[in-house]
């Protein structure tokens, strides 16, 4: 085939717009520097919006990850079939420049983050352009407890919900029933839910909270839920349930939905007493919570050698904690990513196969600084993109 720059140039219009809105944001960012023609097209909020509504229509190529250490912070993207990582710092100026990690929501090329204050953002981590959502009702925000967020995006009509309700951290009990808010980006408006809420199994939480086939699941830390602190919120019957699957003896707890199905993934101690004393009996699993009856199922298990042997190379006078192992889901696979070397393996959930032809992540080895990471499956969005 004949790719000539006389070939692309002689293309009409609407046909270079068609096939280069299929390509991946990070090569069109890089494709404006072909010549003046691409640069005005890739700046078009038209041809933004044309890429939005194309990525509709292929499987999610992106795990999007936001990275704070002590000194920097910004966004990682690994393309996990090209296997090819991309790095984005903040300008570390305004809104980006004091911000938590631990509420942070994505979907569709958006982010949506709860700050100080009861106050939320939703903003494009590409062309770090963000928009502040008007004050919450009052009965949100007057509370003390962080709510649960979630933010949906749909890609055809260029708009975006926020569902947000108030959970306890400590004790579901506390919220029989959440007060339930929905904010639409169109009219720019919160209003109070007194409808079921319906939200598909793509829109997951993070860390120890995952949306799945219907319900909210949580794995609540302290002890005040004795040895079962696995709960599920039923978004349509306003019902929360404590579901008999005994976690003893686990640390660094994580739900993963992956494969249409539901994993844990945690550190676990056989006698049972939790404490991250770093010796030898702690064992890494991954096991599978099988729905409706909720029996748990070990797909695999590591021991803390051999995590260190695969995950941690290269780390000159660790200490005995246990490594900090980061879980993403795409397609039919798990990837972990250690915390503090990047490097990084994905397990196939359906052949129960590894595979650790993964680049390191591109920040190299951070093991004197503790790294923080949240991340999510999802396609990019142009910085020309109306939202």
């Amino acid at each position: 085939m004949d790719l000539s720059a006389a070939l692309w140039s002689d293309l009409p219009l609407e046909m270079l717009e068609q096939v280069l809105s299929y390509l991946h944001v990070p090569d069109l960012c890089r494709y404006r520097t072909v010549c003046k023609r691409w640069d005005r097209l890739m700046c078009n909020p038209k041809f933004g919006s044309l890429c939005a509504q194309n990525v509709e229509k292929r499987e999610t190529s992106f795990i999007a990850m936001r990275y704070l250490t002590m000194g920097n912070r910004g966004w990682c993207f690994l393309d996990v079939k090209a296997r090819r990582w991309y790095v984005f710092k903040d300008d570390a100026q305004g809104i980006f420049r004091n911000f938590y990690l631990l509420h942070v929501r994505m979907d569709g090329g958006l982010v949506c983050q709860y700050l100080w204050r009861h106050k939320i953002i939703v903003y494009n981590p590409i062309s770090q352009t963000h928009r502040e959502l008007p004050t919450m009702p009052c009965e949100c925000s007057a509370s003390s407890y962080f709510p649960e967020t979630i933010l949906a995006v749909d890609n055809i009509s260029q708009s975006f919900k926020i569902f947000l309700f108030n959970i306890s951290v400590h004790d579901p009990r506390i919220f029989n029933v959440p007060v339930k808010l929905v904010y639409d980006s169109v009219s720019n408006e919160w209003k109070t839910s007194t409808s079921p809420l319906c939200i598909s199994s793509r829109s997951k939480l993070l860390g120890s909270r995952v949306i799945f086939q219907g319900f909210l699941y949580i794995y609540f830390y302290g002890s005040v839920l004795d040895e079962h602190p696995l709960w599920r919120y039923n978004l349509v019957k306003d019902a929360w349930e404590n579901l008999d699957v005994p976690i003893i003896g686990a640390v660094h707890v994580a739900l993963v939905v992956s494969a249409n199905r539901l994993f844990l993934v945690v550190w676990s101690k056989g006698d049972g007493l939790g404490f991250d004393d770093g010796g030898s009996s702690w064992s890494f699993q991954l096991s599978e919570l099988k729905i409706p009856d909720m029996t748990r199922e070990v797909l695999f298990e590591m021991s803390k050698a051999d995590v260190v042997e695969g995950f941690e190379t290269g780390i000159k006078n660790r200490t005995t904690i246990l490594p900090r192992i980061s879980a993403f889901s795409f397609g039919n696979s798990i990837l972990f990513m250690s915390k503090s070397t990047g490097i990084s393996a994905a397990f196939d959930v359906v052949t129960r196969s590894w595979d650790w032809n993964f680049p390191p992540n591109p920040l190299e080895y951070l093991p004197d600084e503790y790294c923080v990471w949240v991340g999510e499956e999802m396609n990019l969005l142009l910085p020309c993109t109306l939202w």
